[in-house]
Parts: C-alpha cells; structure tokens; sequence
C-alpha cells in the first residue's frame, strides 16, 4: 500500500443490523423487521461455533456478537463481515474464512446479500471456496468487497469465473490488492459477458497504462457504470483509452439532441404557418401550400378523431411492471481517478495532461448521464484546468444536469473559484428545487388515493 494513503473501510462497518420492511394494510407505517424463518440464523450461529471447533479457528469477534443477537431476536442477517484477528498470546486461534463458507453452504443460508472480507490474507483454497459459494444460484450476493486481502495474478483467475455471465452481483470492491496490469486483464476477460455488474472498484491495485485499454473495453461493452480507480498509475495515456469510447458516444448523442431540437423548431415553425393559413382562407390552402399530407395537416391542427372518454367506474390498478435490465454500452455516471499520475511528467509530455482534459471537457459537456468526476491530486495545470471549466460551463448551458467535479489546487486562484463556484451554484439550484418541493407537498398535503 502507498505510503501516506489513509485507508478506507468503506461504508456499514461495525455492527449490521437487518433492514427493515415496509408493511401492509394496517400495519404500514409502521418500523419492521426481517424475521427469520424457522430460525434459520440461529442454525447459522450454532454451525459457525461448530465449524470453528473443527478446524481449529476462533469465531470472529464482530460477526459472533452479530449472529448471537440476530439468533436471539430471531432476525435475518443480510450482511457479514470478516475481519482478522492478530494473534497476541501463544494458544490464541486465528480467525479462518473456510469456517464461515462452510456454515453457510451446510444450512443453506439464502439470506446473505452483502459479504465484506477486511485484512484477511486470503489463500487460493478461500477464493476458490469463495467462487464455488457465488457461483452458486441460490445465494443472492450483490455486493463483494475484498480490501487488502492479498489477491495476485495467481488468485484473481480463479475468481475471475465466477463473474461470467453472473445475473446478481452488481458491486464488486478489490481495493489495496496489488495484483497489477497482469491481474486486472484477467479480470477484465472474466467480466466481458457480465451483465448486472454497475459498480467496479479497483483502487491501489497499482494498475499501469496497459489497464486503461482493458477496463475501457470493459466500460463500453459491459452494464458497468461506476468506476473507482484511485491511487493508479494510469497516467494520460492510459486515462486517453479509459475514456475515449465513452467520449465518442456522448458526442454522438450531443449530435443526435441538436437534430432532434432542430426537428422540433421546424414543426413548430409548421405549425405557425399552418394556424395563419387556416385564420385566413381555411385548412385546404395551407395544406395545398405545403409539402405535408392531408393527414399530418389534420393531426397539426388539432383534428380528427376524439378520443372516447372513459366511462365512470372503478378504475383498474395497473401493474407494476417489472424493472429493465441495465443498459449495455459506453454510459459513464461516476468516474474516480485520483491521484493516477496525469500530470506533465510522464510520457506524453507537457501538453498530455491538456489533451487528456480535453476528452474530460467533452465528456462534461455531451455526456447526460455522468454525474462525478474525480481527478484530484492529479497536476493538470492551469490549462487543464481551464478546460475542466470550460466543459462544467457548456453542461450548464445545455441544461444536461449536475455534475459534481474534484481538481488539484495546483492552478491560478481564479480558475479554481470558478470551477467551485460552479459547485456550488449547482448545489444551490438542487436545495431551491428541494425547497419548491417540500413547499408545493405542504401545500397540496398528503397524497389520497
């Protein structure tokens, strides 16, 4: 791990507690909890201390108390946390991973949502028990974090496989595992048919220029939307093929809105010439003066046939329908790249860091969707960061949305209050529109149905 790097747990650490449920009829409303079925986290609790027994392991501190008061509460626990124990006496036990694999796999625990293994050095015999426990269709994990657990070139194949074609997990965290270029390609090769991943997270993983072209590949063929690179070395070269994809298809789009936006005005410039025409001498003579049909002259204008009126009834409750797949494609909404080695310094020379934010600015200003963008800690210099500006101003006039970006300091003072000045107007348009909201809700009260 570098030096001088803080790191970071991540969220949810300490004790989990189940998730409650929103009831219905009389009871909604009202605070819930997930109640187990057939104490199926009591079994869970009493085959983890068996486990442990046998294979000469002490129970995690943190996931006993855990599971002990869930047992007693007769509550389902969706998330589990392992960390290690040093050992600090002679008898003391380590805390082993296969204990809690096992126990799981025996009593078939379906509940499981969320696992998060911290500072454990794990071995080819845990991530292989790890993959044969997620492979499996009956436990519906959505989120893996693996931090600081030692993963090489010679583990990651294995897990590698177990995110082909997987249709549940959708965030995966392998933070502070320094498996290099090597593994990261690897990797990359077992997500390329996935497609629920949305989240990937891969900081000091000490990943080089040769990453950025795998996890580009990645990005635009793939439902990953969340990228979290920091402490790399991508440098401008490797950011370059990052993003240039995802740079394409936001200008791409741009091109198609300006179309559409066109589109709109000369319909709308139709439509005043034909209300003028049909004032004066009727509907006929516009119709016979344009190039439209009979058809789009009446649809313009408003006529044709009415549409019949509901008749007075119970009205049928519509079903929901159900929730469509991510879209596949080169679509970006969070971007972290801090402290990745763009700066002037590296290959491409002086100018790699402007050209580098150049493809930042177009993404800025064409791309509807990215709302964070992180180079902190990065030397862009005054003309990247002229550019950072340049493209947070033009995103603001399109009317594309927010976007919440992070620099270096490393620039004139009046660039770098600019580009926070942004932020903040951002912010505060987002708080007037919270405010309008909450006004017209106390206005309107509450919702009947």
């Amino acid at each position: 791990m570098p030096k001088g790097k803080k790191r970071s747990k991540g969220k949810g650490k300490g004790k989990a507690k189940g998730k409650g449920t929103r009831g219905k009829g009389k009871n909604r409303g009202k605070k819930a909890v997930l109640v187990g079925a057939d104490g199926d986290t009591k079994k869970l609790f009493k085959a983890y201390d068996r486990n442990c027994a046998l294979m000469n392991s002490q129970m995690s501190p943190g996931l006993k108390k855990l599971l002990r008061a869930a047992a007693e509460e007769n509550r389902i626990v969706t998330k589990l946390i392992l960390e290690s124990v040093p050992v600090e006496k002679e008898g003391d036990l380590p805390v082993l991973f296969e204990p809690l694999m096992a126990s799981l796999r025996q009593e078939r625990y379906k509940h499981v949502k969320d696992i998060h293994v911290w500072d454990y050095p794990l071995s080819y015999e845990d991530v292989a028990s790890l993959a044969l426990f997620l492979e499996k269709s009956v436990y519906p994990v959505r989120l893996l974090e693996l931090l600081d657990c030692l993963l090489d070139a010679q583990t990651i194949p294995r897990l590698a496989k177990t995110f082909y074609g997987c249709e549940r997990l959708t965030t995966l965290v392998l933070d502070y595992n320094e498996f290099g270029d090597e593994g990261c390609k690897i990797l990359c090769n077992g997500l390329e048919n996935n497609v629920s991943l949305l989240s990937l997270s891969l900081c000091y993983c000490n990943l080089g220029i040769p990453s950025g072209s795998c996890l580009g590949h990645i990005i635009s063929t793939t439902a990953v939307r969340e990228l979290f690179l920091d402490g790399n070395e991508l440098e401008c070269e490797g950011t370059i093929e990052l993003i240039k994809l995802c740079v394409d298809q936001a200008d791409i789009e741009a091109y198609e809105r300006e179309e559409e936006a066109k589109k709109k005005e000369e319909e709308k410039a139709l439509l005043e010439k034909v209300r003028k025409s049909s004032s004066t001498s009727g509907i006929e003579t516009a119709v016979s003066g344009s190039d439209m049909d009979q058809t789009d002259a009446i649809s313009l204008t408003g006529g044709g046939k009415k549409k019949n009126k509901k008749g007075k009834g119970k009205r049928k409750k519509k079903k929901k329908a159900p929730p469509s797949p991510p879209p596949v494609g080169p679509w970006l909404h969070k971007l972290h790249l801090a402290d990745n080695g763009i700066d002037g310094y590296s290959k491409g020379g002086t100018f790699a860091p402007v050209i580098c934010m150049r493809l930042f600015k177009k993404l800025l200003m064409n791309s509807k969707c990215l709302v964070e963008l992180d180079v902190e800690d990065n030397c862009i210099g005054e003309l990247g960061g002229r550019e950072v500006l340049e493209g947070l101003t033009r995103r603001k006039e399109a009317k594309l949305g927010g976007c919440k970006a992070r620099t270096t300091h490393k620039m004139t003072p009046d660039t770098f209050k600019a580009i926070v000045s942004k932020r903040r107007e951002r912010g505060e348009e987002k708080k007037e529109r919270k405010e309008r909201r909450a006004k017209r809700r106390r206005n309107n009260g509450p919702l009947t149905q």
